[in-house]
């Protein structure tokens, strides 16, 4: 076989592959885990349902691999790194928050995803995958949070881990809730006017209770 042939079918497998996996992550974001369907899949994704079991195994094992790249996925795009220079919480929040909502903003499916993982009580989510998945992302946010400790700007008491988990509730509120709560409230939440203003409230809102004195000034 040429190496141009062989090149040809790499590639065709590799579009394959992402074809499989796009579909399964619409899939499983719309209808869940339980309504999802390989049939429903290799449909979406323009293949046979025998090449999405060859590529990715079990419905399970494909569910398994589209959150935890998308948890993945989620830690690559946190640039936390850049916020050590902050120069006070608001700011250093308010950088924090800002990636959280342009992944959730630029991947649609992830807060329904987890959401139908919440309310099927994690069922089918693999610990150790899912902590390796998502452990760079919060490394990174607690060692900046750390930092912000040390330089005096949060308070000593606060528990950094609980901290995270409210930075990541309420983006994923935020997203996961946007259309029932647009009808309730009159806001356009898909409107990046308004997700920069409730990041700025989310910022300004955690600071009261995280700052210290020298922390709050802008």
């Amino acid at each position: 076989m040429k190496t141009t042939d062989r090149g040809v079918r790499t590639r065709n497998k590799e579009e394959t592959r992402r074809r499989i996996f796009e579909a399964a992550a619409t899939e499983f974001a719309a209808l869940g885990y339980s309504g999802a369907t390989l049939d429903g899949i290799a449909d979406k994704a323009s293949c046979s349902k025998a090449l999405v079991i060859r590529y990715f195994g079990t419905k399970e094992d494909l569910y398994r691999t589209v959150l935890n790249s998308k948890y993945a996925e989620l830690s690559q795009r946190e640039g936390f790194h850049a916020l050590s220079e902050a120069n006070s919480v608001v700011d250093l929040l308010r950088g924090i928050l800002s990636d959280l909502f342009a992944f959730n903003r630029e991947h649609p499916s992830f807060a329904r995803l987890v959401a139908w993982e919440n309310l099927n009580g994690a069922e089918h989510l693999d610990p150790e995958a899912a902590r390796t998945a998502r452990g760079p992302g919060w490394t990174k946010l607690r060692s900046i949070l750390e930092g912000a400790k040390l330089k005096g700007m949060v308070r000593e008491d606060v528990d950094v881990a609980r901290l995270v988990y409210a930075l990541q509730a309420v983006t994923v509120v935020y997203f996961s809730n946007r259309h029932t709560m647009s009808i309730l409230t009159g806001f356009s939440f898909e409107s990046p006017d308004t997700m920069q203003g409730f990041v700025d409230f989310y910022a300004e809102l955690l600071a009261q209770g995280i700052a210290t004195n020298g922390g709050r000034r802008e």
